[in-house]
């Protein structure tokens, strides 16, 4: 895996940001920059390196004392934080788990401003990072994760209080469940009959109300700051077309990140009517064709077409009627100008056939894991992976604009690194809490430091060069013959004996070795 920098991307003020999930090793030192330790005391420094949407915003996690056998991880992204993953005691070739690893919060914050980079006590009660939520509570926040307990409609709730900053578990049960579904469930799709936390998302508000999301089925929400929390369930739209296929036995289901994809939309700073839930849904019809790929290991695959459906919800009951439709937009009925085709033409997203010469169309991508857009103004744009084969290492992220039919943006995505995950980027609004430009200015200010340091370092090599060369000079004069003198020192130089004495004493020995050294210096 590669541990390599890329290249840093400037960018003005945005409302969202596509936060890379994979971190990078290394230092890249910003207006966001902050420091903690870790358990053992290591120091562990943390930057964000913003950039306009679709490309990826990356962060970047420095430790002197810790070779990452495991690139950190964004666990989680919510308004002014994230909740970080670092390995720090994972073997080579090993897979990690929380139980090797340190959990940060890290708050951004204004140039001016206290950006924190808080440890979690360890160790940490969960086992699988979709389970965690994160809430921000001014100059506070919580941590919370939801764990099945193994006895039906009951789970374990563990809360972690920045201001207490230990641990705290509670029993909650499912006190309004979710509706029954509208139709029966064939054998191929059992998996809906339980609940299995894809992702959580934050709501907020006086009680706290946090939802853990299982995308095939519902969301259990919980208001996590209430003296005795409970679950209710709300229903997600239901996946017909994968239920009904088959001649009635289903699909299988697999992780649904690929095609599915949620957040919650805040329209202002306080409760809003407006406020709702987005849930991004891709109707994929791909063909498996026989044998595996030699360069991915996975099965190919041909799209034959696909569709995006978005639908939102305001209210968030247990009713099925919360949820309408926004729009289905087919992508045949997409379209992009001839600047987009030439990137996903140079992408190879847009291959010819083999048994043709035609170049396929845009409902032939490969595409995944849809996002919607969550800032205020961009309700119709939702972004999709999209690769040349699947589960491909090299990928794209495409930004579409659902209410005009249009293909606007595309960019390449940094997947190498981590080939095969299905879920690579969180929408985020942390850049909102930032002052992107002012931040600018200090990368701008750093860059010239570090130009104006090296240059000096420059002039000081070239001075204790040209001393060494020097009193290399002077003690040949001394050594060798008078008639090499014009050879060795021209005519004209006037050198005083004191400055002689100050260059090299009289009484000092020349090795073979330094004579060797002067002699390179000299033909310098």
């Amino acid at each position: 895996m590669s541990m390599s920098n890329p290249p840093a991307t400037p960018t003005p003020q945005l409302d969202c940001l596509l936060l890379n999930v994979h971190a990078y090793a290394g230092e890249r030192r910003n207006a966001t920059t902050t420091s903690g330790f870790t358990r053992k005391h290591q120091i562990i420094e943390v930057s964000l390196c913003p950039a306009r949407p679709p490309l990826p915003s990356d962060v970047f996690v420095r430790c002197p004392e810790i070779r990452f056998t495991v690139l950190p991880r964004v666990v989680r992204a919510v308004e002014d934080l994230f909740l970080l993953r670092v390995a720090i005691d994972c073997e080579p070739d090993c897979i990690s788990s929380p139980d090797d690893s340190d959990y940060f919060v890290y708050r951004a914050g204004c140039v001016g401003t206290k950006r924190d980079l808080e440890r979690l006590s360890h160790p940490v009660p969960f086992s699988h990072d979709d389970d965690v939520g994160l809430l921000s509570r001014g100059d506070h926040y919580t941590v919370a994760a939801l764990i099945a307990s193994g006895t039906l409609d009951v789970f374990d709730l563990h809360l972690f209080h920045s201001e207490s900053k230990a641990w705290i578990y509670r029993k909650v049960s499912v006190g309004e469940p979710q509706r029954a579904f509208p139709l029966v469930i064939p054998e191929n799709c059992q998996r809906l009959l339980y609940h299995d936390t894809s992702t959580v998302i934050t709501i907020g508000g006086e009680g706290g109300t946090m939802g853990w999301v299982d995308l095939w089925r519902g969301i259990f929400f919980c208001d996590v700051l209430c003296d005795k929390p409970m679950l209710r369930g709300v229903p997600l739209p239901f996946p017909v077309e994968l239920v009904s296929c088959n001649n009635g036995r289903g699909a299988k289901l697999g992780c649904p990140k690929l095609v599915r994809g949620i957040a919650f939309i805040k329209r202002g700073t306080d409760d809003n009517a407006d406020d709702c839930l987005k849930l991004v849904h891709l109707e994929a019809n791909a063909t498996c064709l026989p044998g595996t790929d030699d360069e991915t290991g996975y099965p190919f695959f041909f799209m034959n077409s696909w569709a995006i459906v978005t639908w939102s919800n305001t209210k968030m009951t247990s009713s099925w009627k919360d949820w309408h439709m926004d729009c289905r937009v087919q992508a045949s009925d997409i379209t992009m100008d001839s600047q987009i085709k030439s990137k996903l033409l140079q992408f190879g997203l847009l291959p010819a056939r083999d048994d043709a010469t035609a170049v396929l169309g845009l409902q032939n991508l490969l595409i995944s894991d849809p996002a919607p857009d969550i800032s205020a103004a961009d309700g119709d744009v939702v972004y999709l992976m999209a690769r040349r084969k699947f589960m491909h290492s090299k990928a794209c992220v495409l930004t579409i604009d659902l209410r005009n039919y249009a293909l606007v943006d595309v960019a390449e995505f940094d997947t190498e690194r981590q080939p095969g995950v299905p879920a690579l980027y969180f929408p985020s609004t942390i850049s909102k809490y930032m002052n992107v430009e002012t931040s600018q200015l200090f990368d701008f200010v750093i860059s010239v430091w570090m130009l104006l340091h090296f240059i000096w370092s420059l002039i000081e090599y070239k001075r204790s060069v040209l001393m060494l060369t020097s009193s290399y000079k002077i003690q040949r004069k001394r050594l060798w013959p008078k008639e090499d003198e014009d050879l060795l020192m021209p005519k004209d130089t006037k050198i005083s004996p004191q400055d002689e004495d100050l260059l090299m004493p009289k009484d000092t020995k020349i090795s073979q070795e330094t004579h060797l050294v002067w002699s390179l210096l000299e033909s310098l």
